[in-house]
């Protein structure tokens, strides 16, 4: 239970009056301040109205509305911050100004008062720089909306006492939020963690693979995510994601895993920033459109193929499909490698031979593709595979498909995280659910894979491709070769 009963908030905007909002509903006495009265005015009464609506839907007990009024309280100043055993900031996010609030803040309230920053991107332990009691300075990460998003981070800084941080925590638990507890740093768990799913499909759209849709139709079908990375950077904004990437990037000091691509800075540096704009990966004039999977032809083509190396997907898939062993086309189902490579390993000609992903096989979901030189090949297979029931996905030949590299990237990420103690495993997985709504967080999608399937996955690619991006993090390497679950503590 929390010890706070009276909660500031300093900042009337969108983040600030959902807090207040939430705070209000559970119970607290709340005080807003914004510099700007006739914003902060237009605040409470939006906030009001909200309340009202819920009463009048009876998910707030009768006479909601009124006790919020009486217990909001509008501040002239700072000053009457004097009584919050917390306050929480959601103004500009800027360094200076957040600096000078906290400086003024530590003047005002109780010696053991809670500071916490609603800061999406900046260092806690910056803007307690100028702080004389940096222990009590914590971040409070909402997620906007806030009254329908679930999750806060609790963001504890280097001096964050964990007295402090426990204490966020149950105020978070009071107004109705689910706290994870995330080590300060660029972009804390969820921006940081959501960097693997977005540049892996720049960087699979870069290397011209495929385009934009259909990595976002192989995510949502082949994996249940509700949003393609492309769909979902448009949604957020290019002038969002690419700076927030880029500022990630260098604030872990050029790691190669966290590198965007030069296709995610012309999008920005052009203006096409999604859907605010009308156009960014897709074109939004006529609406939101998304192309469908293809459906088998009205003929498809009928194969015998034969297996190029033994495989326990091929074999399940041959049950499924029921095919004669023939030797029309040879398939493979290679792990993290390439067609050309596996070809080459294996001495298959690669005008005969179609590698077939079948990571999604229990989502009727495959992906093929071919080495240079058998490229007529591979949509022939996809549209007999369709006709079985499948959806089957065409792209260009690649390490690891679309969807293992993808989900090698997520995964990587999540065990990096962990090691580096940015949150627990378990922790990265409820953040990502309840922030990005994923169908698993990253340390589930390595559990559902196998931690030797992904680490194998990192592995080729890093050989493959030479690129530190792919470099395995020592949380799946260890656990991978150790046989030990993805969820096993140091």
């Amino acid at each position: 239970m929390s010890d706070v009963k009276t909660m500031g908030v300093v900042g009337a905007g969108p983040m600030g009056q959902g807090i207040a909002q939430i705070g209000l509903q559970a119970g607290l006495n709340v005080v807003l301040y914004d510099l700007n009265r006739e914003a902060l005015e237009k605040s409470a009464a939006t906030i009001f109205g909200f309340i009202e609506k819920l009463e009048g839907k009876g998910k707030l007990e009768a006479g909601a509305t009124e006790g919020a009024k009486q217990r909001l309280k509008l501040a002239d100043a700072v000053s009457d911050f004097a009584p919050c055993e917390a306050v929480i900031e959601a103004i500009i996010e800027r360094l200076e100004p957040k600096q000078k609030l906290f400086a003024e803040l530590e003047g005002i309230v109780a010696s053991d008062a809670i500071l916490a920053s609603n800061t999406s991107s900046l260092s806690v332990a910056e803007i307690a720089a100028g702080c004389q009691s940096k222990d009590r300075i914590c971040g409070l990460h909402f997620f906007n909306p806030v009254p329908l998003m679930k999750l806060v981070e609790v963001v504890a800084a280097p001096n964050t006492s964990n007295a402090i941080a426990e204490r966020a925590i149950a105020l978070s638990k009071v107004i109705g939020k689910v706290p994870v507890r995330v080590k300060d740093g660029p972009g804390f768990l969820v921006n940081l963690q959501g960097r693997a799913l977005s540049q892996e499909g720049l960087q699979i759209v870069q290397e011209g693979v495929t385009e934009p849709a259909v990595v976002d139709r192989v995510m949502r079908d082949a994996m249940n995510f509700r949003m393609g990375p492309f769909e979902l950077m448009d949604l957020t904004g290019i002038d969002v994601n690419y700076p927030a990437s880029t500022y990630i990037y260098e604030g872990y000091q050029h790691d190669a895993r966290l590198k965007t691509t030069t296709l995610h800075a012309l999008m920005f540096n052009s203006g096409s920033h999604g859907r605010k704009t009308g156009s960014g990966f897709f074109d939004y004039s006529d609406g939101v459109n998304f192309a469908p999977s293809p459906e088998a032809s009205a003929n498809p083509p009928s194969f015998s193929p034969k297996i190029g190396e033994a495989s326990a997907d091929l074999d399940a898939l041959a049950k499924d499909v029921g095919w004669t062993e023939g030797d029309d086309v040879t398939l493979i189902a290679p792990i993290g490698e390439d067609c050309a490579t596996a070809c080459a390993r294996l001495g298959l000609d690669p005008k005969k031979t179609v590698g077939v992903d079948c990571t999604a096989r229990g989502n009727m979901h495959l992906t093929v593709m071919s080495a240079l030189g058998g490229g007529a090949l591979a949509p022939q297979v996809a549209d007999w595979l369709r006709s079985k029931g499948f959806k089957v996905e065409v792209i260009k030949d690649s390490p690891g498909f679309v969807l293992q590299r993808v989900l090698g990237m997520v995964s990587n990420l999540g065990c990096e995280l962990a090691q580096i103690g940015v949150g627990s495993p378990e922790d990265i997985d409820l953040a990502m659910k309840l922030a990005q709504n994923y169908p698993k967080g990253p340390m589930e999608i390595a559990d559902w894979l196998g931690l030797d399937k992904v680490h194998t996955i990192m592995r080729q690619l890093h050989a493959i491709t030479g690129s530190d991006r792919y470099r395995p993090a020592l949380w799946l390497r260890r656990r991978a070769m150790l046989g030990l679950s993805v969820y096993e503590a140091d």
